[in-house]
């Protein structure tokens, strides 16, 4: 008896879905750049054989997407990268209930890890100078959540800059909103001043290492600070006190 193949069923795509993907390759084969200039929409109809009113949503479904802008009288041209996409993504997975807030501490524990290590190995005197403001702005903001937990996502956004990887950089740009949603609801499940104190003493550590290129230690002092937090995180937060002491 002959095992049954499995077959999926074939799926009409749109002339516009093909042009899409016609264009993306174009760009690709051409090693287009940031800011270079894409064919005319009379060129590519000439190149995919379709009609112009085709070429043109296709352009119109890639601005939607980043991935090229649009001026009016002007050829399209090729979109700088940017986390907007990303950046939607996480605000809409993102929402105040324990486990997605523990998820995103996982992800950002592999990203962030990376990030701190290769940071150390590439800061150069104006990430220095950043780092350094930023862990004052944090000191003179300790114990006010709020305050802190938005400084505290500024410093892991500068930390990305730092490492000088611009998919890093993007990623955690992307993170941004949960960086601070993160942060926010860590600092609050801390019950303590003492407790809080930890928390900037383990910023303070990280910046050291970093200006010092210490890559390792500032891996490590990542790891367990973002451990910290997933631990903090599976605490009942009706267990804690509203003012910390």
């Amino acid at each position: 008896m002959q095992t049954p193949v499995l077959m999926e069923k074939l799926v009409k795509r749109t002339l516009v879905e093909q042009a899409v993907e016609h264009v993306q390759s174009y760009m690709l084969t051409q090693n287009l750049r940031p800011g270079d200039v894409l064919p005319s929409e009379m060129r590519f109809t000439e190149i995919l054989g379709v009609s112009r009113p085709v070429v043109r949503e296709a352009l119109r479904t890639l601005a939607g997407r980043g991935v090229v802008t649009i001026a009016n009288g002007r050829n399209a041209m090729v979109s700088p990268v940017s986390a907007t996409a990303l950046i939607q993504f996480f605000e809409r997975a993102t929402q105040l209930n324990a486990v997605t807030v523990i998820e995103l501490l996982e992800v950002r524990l592999g990203i962030e890890v990376q990030s701190c290590a290769l940071a150390a190995q590439r800061r150069d005197d104006t990430d220095i100078a950043a780092l350094k403001s930023a862990i004052t702005e944090l000191e003179q903001s300790r114990y006010d959540i709020d305050a802190y937990s938005k400084l505290d996502a500024q410093l892991h956004r500068r930390i990305a800059a730092a490492s000088k990887n611009e998919m890093l950089k993007h990623f955690v740009e992307s993170l941004s909103g949960g960086l601070q949603m993160t942060s926010l609801v860590g600092l609050q499940r801390r019950r303590s001043r003492a407790e809080l104190d930890d928390v900037h003493h383990d910023h303070c550590q990280l910046v050291q290492q970093i200006i010092a290129g210490e890559s390792d230690a500032a891996g490590k002092t990542m790891d367990q600070h973002v451990n910290a937090a997933i631990k903090a995180m599976h605490r009942n937060p009706l267990s804690g006190t509203d003012t910390l002491l």
